[in-house]
């Protein structure tokens, strides 16, 4: 009390002061903690309106390894309890679930399309609790969808200041360890605690890594020809259409409007429940092998639906007719792994409409460590393109590869293994070798791989004849040499490197150009590229796993869009 009692006038102007000065500061904290909340705000409403994860809250191919890297962010979150999702029983999650549902932002909620994984699919406490009443509480499978379930809604639904006053009272649990994923779509009818886990984990499709799941709205096919180009193995849950064995083989294209696809013809030999499962021919790529890319399509803007481009504009809608060569070497347990597209573009085409004068040769060369897939790191990708000087920029560059060396034998992701079976085909003329062929068509969401059943063919049930998709490339393969590239190739990782280096631009003395500034990529040269392999430690390397970069060249494109601009400007500086 004595404080803001002063004996005098002079003190009582004082105490007046010092009365005003808290009293300014209380305010300014309390503007600040306005504007605080506001950037909080707005961070929410960025965070439910981005489809695609950042990269650095992605996995790396599975649910296992999405689970980890989400989990390191929860645990690093300052001021809230987590602990681990198998210490919860089923009865204490929902007593989480009970509690997170009324905290949810409605605003944040609407922004969620009915697509989204995020979407809210509870009104009430009671709907929610009539939905648990069907589920078994005893199968660990509930018990982690609830954890699922729990992680997304806290996240997702709940604003940054309904957390952080929900972290003072309430403990939650982190994403599980185990993944129930691999029967996704094949539960049997009475699997009722399988379907449920599978509805739970819908937020984790795009977190998942690998084969993105690019986070566009889906559109039904509307037309015989649309169906043969796109039909997705989700079709069934989205639209309640199921692709028959004929339906997304696609075939060339180049252009969005069906009008620019040319569809392959396709004879249906047996439904799937027609062919035993021991007389099917296995989805199979071996680790070892090079192969003669003998003719496809690309299209510059992958995606799963057109009308929702990530790129922009025409840039996106650039298609290419490719052919070229594929080099592979990702022996499971290896330090290092590699792989190279050498591509072709005999004709691009904008939408359909040709572009004269552009007929690129591009090369891209990949490389990960086994130390650096078990750290979730892509490696370096160094992308070639022919024709340009060595002593300008953009011939060579070396950027942190997109999605790393993908593992196509499943060594340590499941992927390929959980393809479904389309059924068996016969193509009367396969595309780009005009021969018939007979082909078991495995499909996962947009990706439709193609096994030769000629047994007398050499890579009979070791290696695809066909893949195909709708807006992500389709490729043809022939002349497949199983085993180590370099025993035939020696200079293969590392031909079309420059030996001279450039003398303008950024990197001035170097063969390479190392457009993202890391340490991977600061000093490419045909006498230091590849690098070294190193092995992870058996504890991390379990997390490491890729996507599958099929269809090669978009990157490269990529780099000749850009760095033609910076060449010309450097050529013009010469000239000057």
């Amino acid at each position: 009390s004595s404080t803001f009692a002063p004996s005098s006038s002079l003190g009582r102007r004082g105490g007046l002061q010092q009365i005003m000065r808290v009293a300014k500061t209380i305010a300014l904290c309390a503007c600040l903690a306005v504007v605080a909340q506001a950037n909080d705000w707005e961070a929410d409403l960025k965070r439910a309106k981005t489809w695609k994860p950042r990269s650095g809250y992605k996995g790396a191919g599975s649910l296992g390894s999405a689970n980890r890297q989400l989990n390191r962010h929860l645990e690093a979150r300052i001021g809230h309890t987590f602990k681990a999702c198998e210490e919860f029983g089923v009865g204490e999650l929902r007593g989480v679930l009970r509690t997170l549902l009324p905290l949810a932002s409605e605003e944040l909620k609407q922004v969620y399309a009915p697509v989204d994984g995020r979407r809210p699919v509870y009104s009430t406490i009671f709907e929610m609790e009539a939905h648990w009443a069907d589920v078994p509480e005893h199968d660990e499978r509930v018990r982690d969808a609830h954890c699922h379930e729990a992680v997304m809604w806290f996240v997702h639904h709940l604003s940054s200041k309904a957390q952080d006053e929900l972290a003072l009272k309430t403990v939650l649990p982190k994403l599980p360890v185990a993944d129930h994923s691999a029967g996704k779509g094949k539960r049997a009818p009475h699997d009722v605690a399988g379907k449920f886990y599978d509805e739970k984990i819908t937020c984790q499709n795009c977190h998942v890594g690998g084969i993105d799941n690019l986070g566009v709205p889906e559109v039904a096919p509307e037309t015989v020809k649309a169906k043969q180009r796109r039909c997705y193995t989700n079709y069934k849950e989205l639209f309640n259409i199921t692709c028959g064995p004929c339906d997304g083989i696609a075939g060339p294209y180049s252009g969005d409007d069906d009008q620019y696809f040319d569809p392959t013809d396709c004879v249906v030999v047996a439904q799937p429940h027609e062919v035993p499962v021991n007389e099917r021919v296995p989805v199979a790529l071996p680790p070892q092998f090079s192969v003669d890319v003998v003719g496809g399509s690309d299209r510059f803007g992958r995606t799963t639906n057109p009308v929702h481009d990530q790129l922009p504009g025409p840039v996106a809608k650039i298609y290419g007719q490719i052919h070229g060569k594929w080099y592979m070497d990702a022996e499971p347990g290896a330090d290092l792994w590699m792989l190279r597209h050498d591509t072709v573009y005999a004709s691009v085409t904008e939408n359909g409409i040709p572009i004269p004068f552009i007929a690129p040769h591009v090369t891209e060369i990949h490389a990960q460590t086994s130390k650096q897939r078990a750290a979730n790191l892509t490696g370096p990708m160094v992308s070639l393109i022919d024709g340009l000087p060595s002593f300008i920029p953009g011939g060579c560059t070396c950027i942190p590869d997109p999605v790393g060396v993908p593992d196509i034998s499943a060594s340590l992701a499941t992927g390929m293994a959980n393809m479904d079976y389309m059924g068996r085909i016969k193509l009367p003329k396969l595309e780009y070798l005009d021969v018939p062929i007979e082909l078991d068509h495995y499909a996962n969401w947009f990706l439709h791989i193609f096994m030769d059943t000629n047994k007398s063919m050499p890579h009979y049930g070791k290696a695809p004849s066909r893949l195909a998709s709708a807006y992500a490339g389709t490729a043809v393969y022939n002349n497949w040499i199983m085993g180590d590239p370099k025993i035939k190739d020696p200079e293969v990782w590392h031909r079309g490197i420059p030996t001279s280096p450039m003398k303008v631009g950024p990197d001035a003395g170097k063969f390479c150009l190392d457009a993202k500034k890391v340490d991977f990529c600061a000093n490419i040269s045909q006498s230091t590229f590849p690098p070294q392999g190193e092995l992870a430690s058996a504890a991390r390397a379990s997390e490491a796993a890729a996507g599958l970069p099929f269809f090669p060249g978009k990157h490269s494109l990529d780099e000749l869009v850009q760095h033609l601009k910076v060449a010309s400007a450097q050529i013009a500086q010469l000239m000057i």
